[in-house]
């Protein structure tokens, strides 16, 4: 005997993405294996060193070359990106500042990013919520300023924006995905 059960769609809930500017912006983890992206953006400092792998490996370098390069390192300027290859390091972070992170910085970042991505032709772009990673920057105002930056600029290439979340966060930026779509 089999029993005839109907299931019945809800339509609601939290919206994973939304359009601005043409743009898609949407969230996933950022422990996801295979991520989505054309070019990942990692939140930095000045000296490059917050996503830095803390395992120490071998390396043919001598230690006093290696040394003379560390002591010659010059700081880069905060709110910059640096590209590295598919990885590139937004600069929101100043260790010697106080505050080590301002708003004007993660703005710039945000600014700098969206346009290169359009330069180079990157369609598909991936990034955390700029300040929320390593500081203490409310991911409300970073989500409001990657909005200003996306609706600031012009749009040929890039299609999306997928803001990388911490395992666990994604919900909280769906939830902020939902507002805006309302």
């Amino acid at each position: 005997m089999t029993r005839d059960k109907k299931f019945k769609l809800i339509i609601g809930g939290t919206a994973n993405k939304i359009e601005v500017n043409k743009v898609a912006v949407g969230v996933i983890s950022d422990s996801a294996t295979a991520l989505p992206v054309d070019v990942r953006v990692f939140e930095e400092d000045t000296y490059l060193v917050l996503t830095v792998d803390p395992v120490m490996r071998y390396t043919d370098e001598h230690p006093i070359k290696l040394m003379t390069h560390i002591l010659e390192a010059k700081p880069r300027q905060p709110g910059s990106v640096v590209i590295k290859d598919s990885n590139w390091y937004a600069v929101v972070h100043d260790l010697d500042a106080d505050p080590i992170c301002r708003e004007e910085w993660i703005v710039s970042a945000y600014q700098e990013a969206l346009k290169l991505a359009e330069e180079k032709g990157v369609t598909r772009l991936g990034m955390p919520l700029l300040g929320t990673v390593h500081g203490q920057f409310s991911s409300q105002a970073s989500m409001d300023l990657l909005l200003q930056g996306i609706r600031s600029q012009i749009f040929s290439r890039l299609k999306g924006i997928m803001i990388l979340a911490e395992k666990g966060f994604e919900e909280d930026v769906r939830k902020m995905l939902g507002e805006l779509n309302r």
